[in-house]
């Protein structure tokens, strides 16, 4: 007779050889241990195996049972680490609002290193508030420095990266990113190291690095197949894509658009299939196939409404903006313009508002952040 305690045992031993889908057939086999903290236990690591698989509601799901469970048995330090869990399936599904929800009323648990900082730091970052973000991140840095924990590290750098990059920060970015994708190489976290290197890659690409930009997209769309990572390729398609748009010929990058928007669909990302349909608007309008353009940018909006995702609405409206100059609509493009400003300005996000001014016409050649005319342009093709 297969026991609860057994069957965990064993699941955690595939867990850990990265044989998540035999791990997670194990998992759902029907058992009924007497002691529910093993209950909350086989809840968990159910949750992290359909994370990893890419299956972020029912991850979300079981995340929260878990949470609930460990709640009632008072134990806070399982607690914060099934709100960790829920909390990064939230962010996944850019539902950034309930992720922070989620800290208000959680007991405090000393024993949690710098997980629970850096997750805050990450949704911190996703709701625009980036002085908060940074905060967190020098908490999260901080505890894994002196916990030694190389993994922490690896996952600090390539946040620090995300950070740097979308606060407009972009030679800054650069060497987190890069540290990230050394640690992540050290500790043998191949997964980690191809989104490392698509971080690499995007400021890369903004900066006007083409050779290593696409050198950068193309390791990590290879280790993100070996991995039949679903999320992963989904991401090195649409950074492929951008690459390529950014640099040259736009029909290559049509296809990899919509098999990138058809995994994030797949995998309910609709903040991602924003992305992925808002670059397939891009390329369609440089092609001057502008129904299809409009079609892709409307559909994009819609996306990013519906996640809050106030960045990639700001990038939607400008882009839908470029394809109303382009047909001769230039009221409303002009509206679309000062639609995408204000947002820019209200979600407190400079580097868009300072693309949205220089599409206006603005006369300042530089962002705020100094950052050369040329670099700015390239933003606009950054998701």
């Amino acid at each position: 007779m297969v026991t609860a305690l057994s069957l965990l045992a064993k699941a955690e031993r595939l867990f850990a050889r990265e044989a998540w889908a035999p791990a997670l057939a194990l998992l759902r086999r029907r058992v009924d241990p007497a002691d529910p903290f093993l209950s909350a236990e086989i809840l968990f690591k159910k949750a992290e195996c359909e994370r990893a698989l890419g299956f972020y509601k029912e991850a979300l799901t079981h995340h929260l049972q878990a949470r609930s469970l460990y709640g009632r048995l008072r134990v806070p330090t399982e607690e914060q680490r099934a709100t960790v869990g829920a909390s990064r399936c939230l962010r996944v599904l850019s539902r950034y609002r309930e992720a922070n929800r989620l800290w208000g009323d959680l007991p405090t648990s000393k024993n949690i290193g710098g997980d629970v900082p850096l997750e805050r730091a990450l949704v911190f970052r996703g709701l625009g508030r980036f002085p908060d973000a940074r905060r967190a991140l020098a908490q999260a840095r901080a505890a894994f420095a002196r916990g030694g924990d190389a993994a922490g590290l690896q996952h600090a750098y390539w946040a620090l990266g995300g950070l740097e990059r979308f606060s407009g920060r972009l030679q800054r970015a650069l060497p987190a990113f890069a540290a990230a994708a050394r640690w992540a190489r050290r500790n043998g976290d191949e997964s980690s190291r191809a989104f490392a290197l698509c971080g690499l890659a995007g400021v890369e690409r903004v900066l006007g690095l083409d050779g290593a930009s696409l050198d950068h997209y193309r390791e990590a769309s290879r280790i993100f197949e070996k991995l039949k990572d679903p999320f992963g390729r989904a991401y090195g398609l649409c950074g492929r894509a951008n690459a390529l748009r950014t640099f040259g010929d736009p029909r290559p990058t049509l296809d990899l658009y919509r098999r990138s928007a058809a995994l994030y669909r797949r995998l309910g990302d609709a903040s991602s299939e924003g992305f992925a349909r808002w670059g397939l608007g891009g390329s369609l309008r440089r092609l001057r196939r502008f129904k299809g353009s409009a079609r892709a940018y409307e559909t994009a909006l819609t996306l990013f409404r519906k996640s809050d995702d106030p960045r990639g609405a700001v990038m939607a409206l400008l882009g839908r903006a470029r394809l109303s100059e382009d047909t001769g609509h230039a009221v409303r493009a002009a509206r679309d313009r000062a639609a995408a400003l204000a947002a820019a300005r209200r979600h407190g996000l400079p580097y868009e508002a300072a693309l949205a001014r220089r599409e206006a016409g603005a006369r300042r050649a530089l962002s705020p952040f100094g950052v050369p005319d040329g670099a700015l342009r390239r933003w606009q093709d950054i998701p």
